[in-house]
């Protein structure tokens, strides 16, 4: 390969970054819910625009199938879970900006008023003392799924997942996010948020995004894609809950855009919580691309249906090169 061919090919490069909540990181008592402040959001993606090209998702998406190339290092900016945080993101940060990104709903929120145990199990963590939610919560359980850390194969997947948590914290959110059954995750975290917050409706509506926002995102010309029902792993679900699942999603899109979704966001991201075949799903349900949390930069050439993409975290380490990289001739 010649100097000017892999100049070009870092030029031809997009990263997908990925955020979920934009709040004041003060708001709670504790740390459960990791947010970025908006101020702190504000700056970033402005700084991001100066140094990068940002594609409209339609131009991110010819890139990824391979149909057009991009004129140099671009960054898309996705959020994942329908949170309440993104109508502000999106009226008051991207579109000043000419921007526009995707968002990636669950559809249990307005379909049931229900909250994914996930975000349900964030704000107990962001509401109750570390060791008061962790003695609370194990204590909840049924006795057999009451001490996660004597699983040795557990902690050995949970610390090379959760880099960025100590290693009591790993274990417990691999416990609850792979090895609990849902029914019993839901139902704990049910009953305690109902005791802590209330009414999980009333939460719902303070969490997620209504269908009112959902529809202003679209008529703005942002993205809507699907990210599951009820925020499971697509790798725990069999073929038929699956399907469940997606259906759900899919309609409620379809219901508040006007349009079924082109792009699907797999829950969670890691290898591990991949569907059995990516491609195949996104088939099945008409949609172009889907997007992982397996780190690194698109280069045009690989699967669109199992696309590269980073949380906001590792911005600093993924960004540093490839601009270095397209300043050279």
């Amino acid at each position: 390969m010649t100097r000017s061919e892999i100049g070009g090919r870092a030029r031809n490069r997009l990263l997908l970054v990925n955020y979920h909540y934009v709040r004041d990181p003060g708001a709670a008592p504790y740390a459960g819910i990791h947010a970025m402040a908006p101020p702190a959001f504000a700056e970033q993606v402005g700084a991001l625009a100066r140094r990068f090209h940002m594609p409209h998702p339609d131009e991110a998406l010819a890139f990824l199938r391979g149909q057009a190339e991009l004129p140099g290092p671009s960054l898309l900016l996705t959020f994942d879970d329908g949170l309440k945080d993104h109508a502000w993101v999106a009226r008051e940060v991207l579109e000043p900006l000419g921007l526009r990104g995707i968002f990636f709903a669950i559809s249990r929120p307005l379909n049931e008023g229900r909250a994914a145990a996930v975000h349900k199990v964030h704000w107990l963590r962001a509401h109750l003392a570390p060791k008061i939610f962790r003695q609370r919560f194990l204590a909840a359980l049924p006795r057999e799924w009451r001490d996660p850390a004597s699983d040795a194969e557990l902690r050995r997947s949970a610390t090379a997942m959760y880099v960025y948590d100590t290693v009591e914290e790993a274990i417990l959110k691999f416990h609850i996010n792979f090895r609990l059954p849902r029914q019993i995750l839901d139902g704990v975290t049910s009953a305690m948020l109902a005791e802590e917050y209330g009414d999980e409706g009333a939460f719902c509506a303070a969490t997620y995004l209504s269908a009112d926002e959902l529809a202003a995102l679209h008529r703005a010309g942002h993205v809507v894609g699907a990210h599951g029902h009820t925020h499971a792993p697509f790798s725990a679900l069999a073929a038929a809950e699956l399907d469940a699942e997606m259906n759900e999603c899919v309609a409620m899109i379809d219901r508040y855009t006007g349009g079924p979704p082109r792009w699907v966001a797999y829950p969670y991201g890691r290898e591990r919580a991949l569907p059995n075949d990516p491609e195949a799903l996104c088939r099945r349900f008409g949609l172009d691309a889907g997007l992982t949390l397996q780190v690194g930069w698109n280069d045009g050439t690989g699967s669109p249906y199992v696309v590269k993409r980073i949380n906001c975290n590792e911005l600093p380490a993924m960004t540093a090169q490839p601009a270095a990289a397209s300043a050279r001739p």
